[in-house]
Protein backbone atom coordinates (compact mmCIF):
# COMPACT_ATOMS: atom_id res chain seq x y z
CA UNK A 1 0.00 0.00 0.00
CA UNK A 2 2.62 2.53 1.14
CA UNK A 3 4.88 2.00 -2.04
CA UNK A 4 1.97 2.91 -4.24
CA UNK A 5 1.40 6.17 -1.84
CA UNK A 6 5.15 6.78 -2.30
CA UNK A 7 4.58 6.83 -6.09
CA UNK A 8 2.28 9.18 -6.09
CA UNK A 9 3.87 11.76 -3.99
CA UNK A 10 6.74 11.14 -6.80
CA UNK A 11 4.13 12.15 -9.12
CA UNK A 12 3.26 15.07 -7.39
CA UNK A 13 6.36 16.28 -7.52
CA UNK A 14 6.91 15.39 -11.05
CA UNK A 15 3.34 17.29 -11.91
CA UNK A 16 5.03 20.29 -9.43
CA UNK A 17 7.53 21.26 -11.24
CA UNK A 18 5.31 21.99 -14.40
CA UNK A 19 2.60 23.65 -11.88
CA UNK A 20 5.12 25.66 -10.01
CA UNK A 21 6.45 27.43 -13.36
CA UNK A 22 2.79 27.60 -14.59
CA UNK A 23 1.50 29.62 -11.54
CA UNK A 24 4.24 32.12 -11.03
CA UNK A 25 3.37 33.31 -14.59
CA UNK A 26 -0.20 34.07 -13.22
CA UNK A 27 1.14 35.63 -9.91
CA UNK A 28 3.68 37.85 -12.54
CA UNK A 29 0.59 38.86 -14.82
CA UNK A 30 -0.93 40.29 -11.49
CA UNK A 31 1.54 41.51 -9.96
CA UNK A 32 2.34 43.40 -13.31
CA UNK A 33 -1.22 44.47 -14.03
CA UNK A 34 -0.74 45.98 -9.81
CA UNK A 35 2.58 47.91 -10.48
CA UNK A 36 0.75 49.13 -13.93
CA UNK A 37 -2.38 50.35 -12.08
CA UNK A 38 -0.38 51.91 -9.34
CA UNK A 39 1.60 54.22 -12.12
CA UNK A 40 -1.38 55.05 -13.45
CA UNK A 41 -2.72 56.17 -10.13
CA UNK A 42 -5.26 53.83 -9.79
CA UNK A 43 -4.93 52.96 -6.23
CA UNK A 44 -7.79 50.55 -5.10
CA UNK A 45 -7.87 48.83 -8.42
CA UNK A 46 -4.13 48.33 -7.84
CA UNK A 47 -4.80 46.51 -4.38
CA UNK A 48 -7.12 44.58 -5.32
CA UNK A 49 -5.09 43.07 -8.15
CA UNK A 50 -2.40 43.01 -5.99
CA UNK A 51 -4.21 40.71 -2.86
CA UNK A 52 -5.45 38.91 -5.93
CA UNK A 53 -1.84 38.20 -7.10
CA UNK A 54 -1.21 36.78 -2.96
CA UNK A 55 -4.08 35.14 -2.89
CA UNK A 56 -3.78 33.35 -6.09
CA UNK A 57 0.02 32.11 -4.83
CA UNK A 58 -1.16 31.12 -1.39
CA UNK A 59 -3.43 28.92 -3.27
CA UNK A 60 -1.52 27.48 -6.35
CA UNK A 61 1.98 27.74 -5.15
CA UNK A 62 4.46 29.57 -7.45
CA UNK A 63 8.23 28.67 -5.99
CA UNK A 64 7.96 31.80 -3.82
CA UNK A 65 6.78 32.04 0.20
CA UNK A 66 7.05 36.17 0.20
CA UNK A 67 6.96 39.26 -2.80
CA UNK A 68 9.22 41.01 -1.99
CA UNK A 69 8.57 42.87 -5.21
CA UNK A 70 5.07 43.16 -4.23
CA UNK A 71 5.67 44.68 -0.87
CA UNK A 72 7.66 47.02 -2.37
CA UNK A 73 5.18 48.89 -4.69
CA UNK A 74 2.71 48.65 -1.50
CA UNK A 75 5.44 50.21 0.75
CA UNK A 76 6.48 52.96 -2.16
CA UNK A 77 2.28 53.61 -2.50
CA UNK A 78 2.13 54.07 1.57
CA UNK A 79 5.52 56.29 1.70
CA UNK A 80 4.16 58.75 -1.05
CA UNK A 81 0.16 58.99 -0.35
CA UNK A 82 0.21 58.83 3.82
CA UNK A 83 2.01 61.52 5.58
CA UNK A 84 4.23 61.05 8.06
CA UNK A 85 3.33 63.88 9.84
CA UNK A 86 0.13 61.88 11.57
CA UNK A 87 2.60 60.83 14.03
CA UNK A 88 3.61 62.55 17.79
CA UNK A 89 7.47 63.73 16.55
CA UNK A 90 7.97 62.61 20.30
CA UNK A 91 7.80 59.19 19.36
CA UNK A 92 10.67 57.22 20.00
CA UNK A 93 12.10 54.94 17.25
CA UNK A 94 12.46 52.39 20.00
CA UNK A 95 9.75 51.59 22.52
CA UNK A 96 11.16 50.61 26.34
CA UNK A 97 10.23 47.26 26.81
CA UNK A 98 9.09 47.92 30.26
CA UNK A 99 6.20 50.10 29.55
CA UNK A 100 4.47 48.25 27.08
CA UNK A 101 0.68 48.61 28.29
CA UNK A 102 -1.33 49.25 25.09
CA UNK A 103 -1.20 46.25 22.27
CA UNK A 104 -2.77 46.49 18.83
CA UNK A 105 -4.23 43.58 17.48
CA UNK A 106 -4.25 44.06 13.33
CA UNK A 107 -6.21 40.93 11.54
CA UNK A 108 -8.34 40.55 8.24
CA UNK A 109 -11.05 38.59 10.05
CA UNK A 110 -12.18 36.68 13.10
CA UNK A 111 -14.46 34.04 13.55
CA UNK A 112 -16.06 31.91 16.24
CA UNK A 113 -14.34 29.26 14.92
CA UNK A 114 -10.88 28.18 14.01
CA UNK A 115 -7.45 28.46 15.70
CA UNK A 116 -6.56 32.00 14.53
CA UNK A 117 -9.18 33.82 16.32
CA UNK A 118 -9.03 31.31 18.75
CA UNK A 119 -5.43 32.35 19.73
CA UNK A 120 -6.33 36.16 19.86
CA UNK A 121 -9.11 35.72 22.42
CA UNK A 122 -6.17 33.58 24.55
CA UNK A 123 -3.69 35.84 24.02
CA UNK A 124 -5.96 38.79 25.28
CA UNK A 125 -6.91 36.69 27.85
CA UNK A 126 -3.75 35.68 29.21
CA UNK A 127 -2.14 38.80 28.98
CA UNK A 128 -4.54 40.59 31.50
CA UNK A 129 -2.11 43.26 32.58
CA UNK A 130 -2.02 45.22 29.51
CA UNK A 131 -4.99 47.05 27.51
CA UNK A 132 -5.87 45.08 24.04
CA UNK A 133 -7.83 46.68 21.08
CA UNK A 134 -8.35 44.95 17.77
CA UNK A 135 -8.45 46.13 13.97
CA UNK A 136 -10.75 44.49 11.76
CA UNK A 137 -9.54 45.44 8.31
CA UNK A 138 -11.71 43.95 5.66
CA UNK A 139 -14.84 42.81 8.36
CA UNK A 140 -17.28 44.48 10.00
CA UNK A 141 -17.12 44.86 13.64
CA UNK A 142 -20.83 43.42 13.93
CA UNK A 143 -18.96 39.73 12.75
CA UNK A 144 -16.91 39.75 16.10
CA UNK A 145 -17.71 36.63 18.57
CA UNK A 146 -19.26 37.69 21.75
CA UNK A 147 -15.90 36.14 23.32
CA UNK A 148 -13.77 37.76 21.64
CA UNK A 149 -15.23 40.99 22.26
CA UNK A 150 -16.01 40.47 25.74
CA UNK A 151 -12.10 40.00 25.99
CA UNK A 152 -11.31 43.18 24.69
CA UNK A 153 -13.44 45.44 26.51
CA UNK A 154 -12.16 43.60 30.16
CA UNK A 155 -8.98 44.60 29.13
CA UNK A 156 -9.90 48.05 28.13
CA UNK A 157 -9.52 47.71 24.81
CA UNK A 158 -11.91 48.99 21.52
CA UNK A 159 -13.18 47.18 18.51
CA UNK A 160 -12.31 48.76 15.14
CA UNK A 161 -13.46 48.46 11.24
CA UNK A 162 -12.34 49.81 8.30
CA UNK A 163 -14.98 48.83 5.75
CA UNK A 164 -16.65 51.41 8.47
CA UNK A 165 -14.53 54.43 7.40
CA UNK A 166 -15.67 56.53 4.89
CA UNK A 167 -12.88 56.78 1.20
CA UNK A 168 -11.15 54.46 -0.13
CA UNK A 169 -8.08 51.79 0.15
CA UNK A 170 -5.82 54.84 1.34
CA UNK A 171 -8.31 56.33 3.39
CA UNK A 172 -8.60 52.95 5.43
CA UNK A 173 -4.97 53.09 5.45
CA UNK A 174 -4.77 56.08 7.17
CA UNK A 175 -7.12 55.33 9.31
CA UNK A 176 -5.34 52.29 11.04
CA UNK A 177 -2.15 54.29 11.11
CA UNK A 178 -3.87 56.81 13.27
CA UNK A 179 -5.28 53.59 15.55
CA UNK A 180 -2.00 52.69 15.90
CA UNK A 181 -0.96 56.09 17.84
CA UNK A 182 -1.60 55.06 21.07
CA UNK A 183 -0.44 51.23 20.68
CA UNK A 184 3.04 50.26 22.21
CA UNK A 185 3.13 47.35 19.36
CA UNK A 186 1.41 46.11 17.05
CA UNK A 187 0.65 42.47 16.63
CA UNK A 188 -0.45 41.31 12.75
CA UNK A 189 -2.82 38.42 12.61
CA UNK A 190 -3.51 39.36 9.08
CA UNK A 191 -4.88 36.94 6.40
CA UNK A 192 -1.65 36.34 4.03
CA UNK A 193 -3.14 38.69 1.02
CA UNK A 194 -3.85 41.60 3.64
CA UNK A 195 -2.52 44.83 2.19
CA UNK A 196 -3.81 47.32 4.03
CA UNK A 197 -1.09 46.92 6.61
CA UNK A 198 1.53 47.03 4.26
CA UNK A 199 0.99 50.39 3.21
CA UNK A 200 -0.47 52.09 6.44
CA UNK A 201 2.84 51.07 8.12
CA UNK A 202 5.15 51.81 5.40
CA UNK A 203 7.15 54.45 7.00
CA UNK A 204 8.94 51.89 9.79
CA UNK A 205 10.66 55.38 11.66
CA UNK A 206 7.18 56.57 12.70
CA UNK A 207 5.48 53.03 13.45
CA UNK A 208 5.13 51.36 16.38
CA UNK A 209 7.07 48.34 16.37
CA UNK A 210 5.37 45.53 14.90
CA UNK A 211 5.29 41.62 15.30
CA UNK A 212 3.59 39.38 12.38
CA UNK A 213 2.06 36.13 13.45
CA UNK A 214 2.86 33.41 11.10
CA UNK A 215 -0.09 31.76 11.29
CA UNK A 216 0.35 30.44 7.23
CA UNK A 217 3.49 29.16 6.94
CA UNK A 218 3.13 27.16 4.45
CA UNK A 219 2.44 29.55 1.07
CA UNK A 220 3.29 33.27 0.59
CA UNK A 221 2.13 35.83 2.83
CA UNK A 222 2.70 39.98 2.73
CA UNK A 223 3.99 41.62 5.95
CA UNK A 224 7.70 40.65 6.11
CA UNK A 225 8.76 43.86 4.48
CA UNK A 226 7.46 46.17 7.53
CA UNK A 227 7.82 43.78 10.32
CA UNK A 228 10.23 43.95 13.19
CA UNK A 229 9.90 40.51 14.43
CA UNK A 230 8.53 37.44 12.62
CA UNK A 231 6.35 35.07 15.17
CA UNK A 232 6.79 31.69 14.43
CA UNK A 233 4.28 28.87 16.11
CA UNK A 234 6.60 26.21 14.50
CA UNK A 235 9.91 25.12 14.15
CA UNK A 236 9.43 24.40 10.82
CA UNK A 237 7.75 27.81 9.85
CA UNK A 238 11.09 29.30 11.75
CA UNK A 239 13.31 27.46 9.22
CA UNK A 240 11.36 28.55 6.06
CA UNK A 241 11.19 31.83 7.45
CA UNK A 242 14.81 32.28 7.51
CA UNK A 243 15.38 30.64 4.13
CA UNK A 244 12.77 31.16 2.01
CA UNK A 245 11.72 34.66 3.42
CA UNK A 246 14.89 36.29 4.20
CA UNK A 247 14.22 37.01 7.93
CA UNK A 248 17.35 37.70 9.59
CA UNK A 249 17.72 35.34 12.86
CA UNK A 250 17.67 37.95 15.55
CA UNK A 251 14.27 38.87 13.61
CA UNK A 252 12.85 34.93 13.67
CA UNK A 253 11.35 33.98 16.98
CA UNK A 254 9.14 31.28 18.33
CA UNK A 255 5.40 32.32 20.10
CA UNK A 256 4.32 28.75 20.51
CA UNK A 257 0.08 28.64 20.11
CA UNK A 258 -1.67 29.33 22.81
CA UNK A 259 -4.39 26.80 24.73
CA UNK A 260 -6.42 27.43 27.34
CA UNK A 261 -5.64 25.25 30.61
CA UNK A 262 -7.43 21.98 30.42
CA UNK A 263 -9.54 19.84 32.98
CA UNK A 264 -11.07 16.81 32.44
CA UNK A 265 -14.92 16.70 33.94
CA UNK A 266 -15.13 12.94 32.87
CA UNK A 267 -12.69 9.90 33.02
CA UNK A 268 -12.02 7.91 29.65
CA UNK A 269 -15.01 5.34 30.95
CA UNK A 270 -17.47 7.67 31.90
CA UNK A 271 -17.07 9.73 28.80
CA UNK A 272 -16.80 6.69 26.40
CA UNK A 273 -20.49 5.50 28.28
CA UNK A 274 -21.90 8.90 27.13
CA UNK A 275 -21.10 8.34 23.65
CA UNK A 276 -22.99 4.55 23.75
CA UNK A 277 -19.23 3.10 23.35
CA UNK A 278 -18.22 -0.17 25.26
CA UNK A 279 -16.16 0.83 28.16
CA UNK A 280 -13.63 -2.13 27.17
CA UNK A 281 -13.35 -1.05 23.72
CA UNK A 282 -10.23 0.95 22.85
CA UNK A 283 -11.03 4.26 21.10
CA UNK A 284 -9.26 6.02 18.12
CA UNK A 285 -10.18 9.36 17.36
CA UNK A 286 -9.35 12.17 14.92
CA UNK A 287 -10.79 15.53 14.25
CA UNK A 288 -10.56 18.08 11.52
CA UNK A 289 -11.29 20.04 8.54
CA UNK A 290 -13.32 17.78 5.91
CA UNK A 291 -10.41 18.87 3.63
CA UNK A 292 -7.37 17.60 5.67
CA UNK A 293 -8.74 13.39 4.66
CA UNK A 294 -8.49 12.90 1.41
CA UNK A 295 -7.71 9.78 -0.67
CA UNK A 296 -4.52 8.85 -1.66
CA UNK A 297 -4.19 5.85 -4.92
CA UNK A 298 -7.54 4.67 -3.55
CA UNK A 299 -6.27 4.48 -0.31
CA UNK A 300 -8.74 6.37 1.94
CA UNK A 301 -7.96 7.21 5.38
CA UNK A 302 -10.24 4.89 6.39
CA UNK A 303 -9.09 2.26 4.71
CA UNK A 304 -5.30 3.02 6.37
CA UNK A 305 -6.79 1.96 9.91
CA UNK A 306 -8.88 -1.81 8.51
CA UNK A 307 -5.40 -4.24 9.04
CA UNK A 308 -5.26 -2.49 12.91
CA UNK A 309 -9.31 -2.77 13.30
CA UNK A 310 -8.91 -6.25 12.05
CA UNK A 311 -6.64 -7.36 13.91
CA UNK A 312 -7.77 -5.93 17.17
CA UNK A 313 -11.76 -7.02 17.64
CA UNK A 314 -11.90 -3.78 20.41
CA UNK A 315 -10.52 -0.96 18.20
CA UNK A 316 -12.93 1.48 17.33
CA UNK A 317 -12.17 4.62 14.96
CA UNK A 318 -14.24 7.87 15.23
CA UNK A 319 -13.84 10.54 12.81
CA UNK A 320 -15.32 14.22 13.33
CA UNK A 321 -15.07 15.97 10.05
CA UNK A 322 -14.50 13.20 7.65
CA UNK A 323 -15.03 14.31 3.91
CA UNK A 324 -18.63 13.38 2.69
CA UNK A 325 -17.39 13.68 -0.80
CA UNK A 326 -15.25 10.83 0.31
CA UNK A 327 -16.49 7.18 0.08
CA UNK A 328 -15.82 5.46 3.59
CA UNK A 329 -18.82 3.07 3.52
CA UNK A 330 -16.72 -0.22 1.98
CA UNK A 331 -14.15 0.09 5.20
CA UNK A 332 -17.16 1.04 7.37
CA UNK A 333 -18.69 -2.33 6.39
CA UNK A 334 -16.00 -4.18 5.99
CA UNK A 335 -15.29 -3.63 9.53
CA UNK A 336 -18.36 -3.64 10.86
CA UNK A 337 -19.35 -0.35 11.35
CA UNK A 338 -16.10 -0.07 13.99
CA UNK A 339 -15.27 3.39 11.74
CA UNK A 340 -17.71 6.04 12.59
CA UNK A 341 -18.27 9.20 11.18
CA UNK A 342 -19.49 12.47 12.26
CA UNK A 343 -19.51 16.01 10.58
CA UNK A 344 -17.86 19.07 11.90
CA UNK A 345 -18.76 20.27 15.12
CA UNK A 346 -17.84 22.55 17.81
CA UNK A 347 -18.48 20.08 20.93
CA UNK A 348 -15.73 18.01 20.53
CA UNK A 349 -14.55 18.08 24.23
CA UNK A 350 -16.45 14.44 25.56
CA UNK A 351 -14.51 12.81 22.29
CA UNK A 352 -10.93 13.88 23.50
CA UNK A 353 -11.67 12.61 27.36
CA UNK A 354 -13.04 9.28 25.49
CA UNK A 355 -10.02 8.55 23.35
CA UNK A 356 -7.18 6.41 23.93
CA UNK A 357 -5.32 7.17 21.21
CA UNK A 358 -5.14 10.40 18.87
CA UNK A 359 -4.82 9.54 14.86
CA UNK A 360 -3.68 12.65 12.73
CA UNK A 361 -5.69 13.82 9.69
CA UNK A 362 -4.15 12.86 6.62
CA UNK A 363 -2.24 13.89 4.17
CA UNK A 364 -3.01 17.38 5.73
CA UNK A 365 -1.72 17.73 9.46
CA UNK A 366 -3.84 19.49 12.21
CA UNK A 367 -1.48 20.92 14.77
CA UNK A 368 -4.29 22.91 17.03
CA UNK A 369 -6.18 19.53 17.22
CA UNK A 370 -3.46 17.44 18.14
CA UNK A 371 -2.47 20.07 20.66
CA UNK A 372 -5.84 19.53 22.26
CA UNK A 373 -6.07 16.08 21.98
CA UNK A 374 -2.59 15.74 23.70
CA UNK A 375 -3.55 17.96 26.54
CA UNK A 376 -6.34 15.52 28.01
CA UNK A 377 -3.85 12.73 27.99
CA UNK A 378 -3.96 11.14 24.85
CA UNK A 379 -0.70 9.76 23.00
CA UNK A 380 -0.88 11.65 19.41
CA UNK A 381 0.46 9.29 16.11
CA UNK A 382 1.29 11.50 12.62
CA UNK A 383 2.32 9.69 9.30
CA UNK A 384 4.55 11.93 7.73
CA UNK A 385 5.92 10.03 4.57
CA UNK A 386 8.12 13.42 3.15
CA UNK A 387 12.05 13.73 3.75
CA UNK A 388 13.41 16.05 6.69
CA UNK A 389 13.23 19.04 3.78
CA UNK A 390 9.42 19.37 3.96
CA UNK A 391 9.17 20.16 7.75
CA UNK A 392 6.12 22.38 6.56
CA UNK A 393 4.01 19.51 5.52
CA UNK A 394 3.95 17.74 8.28
CA UNK A 395 2.70 18.05 12.27
CA UNK A 396 4.68 20.16 14.77
CA UNK A 397 5.03 22.64 17.27
CA UNK A 398 7.52 23.30 20.44
CA UNK A 399 5.93 20.58 22.59
CA UNK A 400 4.80 18.07 19.90
CA UNK A 401 8.37 17.41 18.63
CA UNK A 402 9.36 16.26 21.85
CA UNK A 403 5.97 13.73 22.42
CA UNK A 404 4.29 13.58 18.89
CA UNK A 405 4.92 9.43 17.13
CA UNK A 406 5.44 10.56 13.97
CA UNK A 407 5.47 7.49 11.35
CA UNK A 408 6.75 6.91 7.75
CA UNK A 409 4.94 4.37 6.28
CA UNK A 410 1.83 2.38 6.70
CA UNK A 411 2.88 -0.97 8.17
CA UNK A 412 5.09 1.43 10.42
CA UNK A 413 1.91 3.22 11.33
CA UNK A 414 -0.11 -0.07 12.07
CA UNK A 415 2.79 -1.53 14.24
CA UNK A 416 3.04 1.78 16.43
CA UNK A 417 -0.70 1.66 16.64
CA UNK A 418 -0.38 -2.22 17.81
CA UNK A 419 1.53 -1.52 20.58
CA UNK A 420 -0.37 1.70 21.84
CA UNK A 421 -3.78 -0.80 21.86
CA UNK A 422 -1.74 -3.63 23.54
CA UNK A 423 0.27 -1.83 26.02
CA UNK A 424 -2.01 0.43 28.49
CA UNK A 425 1.13 1.29 30.32
CA UNK A 426 2.84 1.95 27.32
CA UNK A 427 0.04 3.85 26.49
CA UNK A 428 -1.25 6.31 29.61
CA UNK A 429 2.82 6.85 29.71
CA UNK A 430 3.52 8.81 26.05
CA UNK A 431 -0.23 10.61 26.84
CA UNK A 432 0.88 11.59 30.11
CA UNK A 433 3.90 12.85 28.95
CA UNK A 434 2.19 14.35 26.09
CA UNK A 435 0.03 16.24 28.43
CA UNK A 436 2.72 17.79 30.77
CA UNK A 437 4.42 19.20 27.64
CA UNK A 438 2.12 20.75 26.31
CA UNK A 439 1.17 22.66 29.58
CA UNK A 440 4.41 23.30 30.07
CA UNK A 441 5.05 25.05 26.91
CA UNK A 442 1.27 26.40 25.23
CA UNK A 443 0.07 27.44 28.58
CA UNK A 444 -0.56 29.93 31.52
CA UNK A 445 2.98 32.02 32.64
CA UNK A 446 5.01 29.25 30.50
CA UNK A 447 3.23 31.09 27.34
CA UNK A 448 3.41 34.22 28.73
CA UNK A 449 7.38 34.11 29.28
CA UNK A 450 7.31 33.28 25.62
CA UNK A 451 5.40 36.34 25.07
CA UNK A 452 7.67 38.91 27.39
CA UNK A 453 10.69 37.76 24.94
CA UNK A 454 8.66 38.83 22.20
CA UNK A 455 7.64 42.02 23.91
CA UNK A 456 11.46 42.44 24.54
CA UNK A 457 12.91 41.66 20.92
CA UNK A 458 10.06 43.55 18.99
CA UNK A 459 10.98 47.34 21.73
CA UNK A 460 14.40 46.89 21.65
CA UNK A 461 15.51 45.76 18.30
CA UNK A 462 16.44 49.06 15.56
CA UNK A 463 12.98 49.24 13.55
CA UNK A 464 13.45 47.04 10.00
CA UNK A 465 14.91 48.84 7.06
CA UNK A 466 12.60 48.75 4.46
CA UNK A 467 14.72 48.02 1.07
CA UNK A 468 15.08 51.32 -1.67
CA UNK A 469 16.76 49.07 -4.33
CA UNK A 470 14.04 47.85 -6.99
CA UNK A 471 13.80 44.18 -6.42
CA UNK A 472 12.70 41.39 -8.86
CA UNK A 473 11.10 37.95 -7.67
CA UNK A 474 12.64 34.69 -8.83
CA UNK A 475 10.60 31.61 -8.30
CA UNK A 476 12.28 29.10 -6.42
CA UNK A 477 11.85 24.81 -7.38
CA UNK A 478 12.86 22.46 -4.31
CA UNK A 479 11.05 19.58 -3.11
CA UNK A 480 8.36 21.28 -0.75
CA UNK A 481 7.89 23.50 -3.69
CA UNK A 482 7.18 20.72 -6.09
CA UNK A 483 4.61 18.89 -3.49
CA UNK A 484 2.78 22.51 -2.02
CA UNK A 485 0.77 22.64 -5.58
CA UNK A 486 -1.71 19.49 -5.10
CA UNK A 487 -1.11 19.59 -1.48
CA UNK A 488 -2.86 23.42 -1.12
CA UNK A 489 -5.22 22.30 -3.73
CA UNK A 490 -6.65 19.68 -1.32
CA UNK A 491 -6.93 22.37 1.52
CA UNK A 492 -8.38 24.33 -0.34
CA UNK A 493 -10.70 22.01 -2.22
CA UNK A 494 -10.64 23.71 -5.26
CA UNK A 495 -9.11 22.03 -8.44
CA UNK A 496 -9.44 25.29 -10.34
CA UNK A 497 -8.79 29.01 -9.72
CA UNK A 498 -10.99 31.59 -11.42
CA UNK A 499 -9.38 34.44 -11.36
CA UNK A 500 -12.23 36.96 -12.27
CA UNK A 501 -13.95 35.52 -9.08
CA UNK A 502 -10.99 36.07 -6.51
CA UNK A 503 -10.79 39.86 -8.07
CA UNK A 504 -15.01 40.57 -7.90
CA UNK A 505 -14.81 38.97 -4.42
CA UNK A 506 -12.79 41.47 -2.67
CA UNK A 507 -14.14 44.00 0.03
CA UNK A 508 -12.99 47.28 -0.70
CA UNK A 509 -15.01 50.03 -1.86
CA UNK A 510 -16.64 49.89 -5.34
CA UNK A 511 -17.72 52.82 -7.70
CA UNK A 512 -21.44 52.85 -8.11
CA UNK A 513 -21.25 51.28 -11.56
CA UNK A 514 -19.37 48.38 -10.37
CA UNK A 515 -21.57 48.01 -7.55
CA UNK A 516 -24.62 48.02 -9.72
CA UNK A 517 -23.51 45.20 -12.01
CA UNK A 518 -22.91 43.39 -8.57
CA UNK A 519 -26.22 43.83 -7.77
CA UNK A 520 -27.76 42.97 -11.19
CA UNK A 521 -25.64 39.79 -10.92
CA UNK A 522 -27.17 39.18 -7.56
CA UNK A 523 -30.41 39.34 -8.69
CA UNK A 524 -29.80 37.10 -11.74
CA UNK A 525 -28.49 34.23 -9.64
CA UNK A 526 -31.03 34.70 -6.41
CA UNK A 527 -33.62 36.78 -7.51
CA UNK A 528 -35.45 39.61 -5.58
CA UNK A 529 -35.17 39.52 -1.35
CA UNK A 530 -31.78 38.73 -0.35
CA UNK A 531 -30.13 41.64 0.93
CA UNK A 532 -29.44 43.03 -2.69
CA UNK A 533 -29.66 46.71 -0.66
CA UNK A 534 -25.79 46.15 0.25
CA UNK A 535 -24.49 45.85 -3.14
CA UNK A 536 -25.91 49.46 -4.11
CA UNK A 537 -24.75 51.66 -1.03
CA UNK A 538 -21.29 52.38 0.20
CA UNK A 539 -19.85 49.78 2.20
CA UNK A 540 -19.41 52.24 5.16
CA UNK A 541 -23.15 53.20 5.57
CA UNK A 542 -24.44 49.66 5.17
CA UNK A 543 -22.27 48.49 7.72
CA UNK A 544 -22.99 51.42 9.99
CA UNK A 545 -26.73 51.12 9.43
CA UNK A 546 -26.56 47.11 10.17
CA UNK A 547 -24.96 48.30 13.50
CA UNK A 548 -27.65 50.36 14.44
CA UNK A 549 -29.95 48.29 13.79
CA UNK A 550 -28.66 45.83 15.96
CA UNK A 551 -27.84 47.94 18.54
CA UNK A 552 -31.67 48.75 18.67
Amino acid sequence: MEKTANNTFRLWQEEGIVLVSKNFEVFRSLLDRTKDLIQRGKYNDAVVYGQTAVLYAFLRHCGLFVSQELEQLFVALGQKKIQTSLYSSSRNSVSQPGKVKNILHVATSVYSVGGHSAMIRRWIQQDDQRSHSIVLTQQPSVHVPKSLKDAVFKSHGKIYSLVETIGDVISWAKRLRTIALSADIVVLHIMPADVIPIIAFSNKQQSPPIIFINHADTGMWLGASISDVIANLRFSGMRLSQERRGIAAERNMLLPIILNPTHRTLNRLEAKRILGIDENSILLISIARSAKYKTIDGISFADAHIPLIEKYQQAILIVIGANPSEDWSKAIQYCNGRIKTFPEREDVEVFYQAADIYVDSFPLASNTSLLEAGSYGVPLVSRYPYSDDCGILGADTPALDQSLIRVRDLEEYTTVLSQLVEDEKFRLSIGEQTRRKIVEIHTGSNWQSSLEDLYFQATTLPRINVASEPITDRMMISEVDALLPKILSYASGQDKINIDELIQGHPFPKTFAQQLRVWIETIKIYGFGRGQIQHLLPNWLYWRLRKLILAN
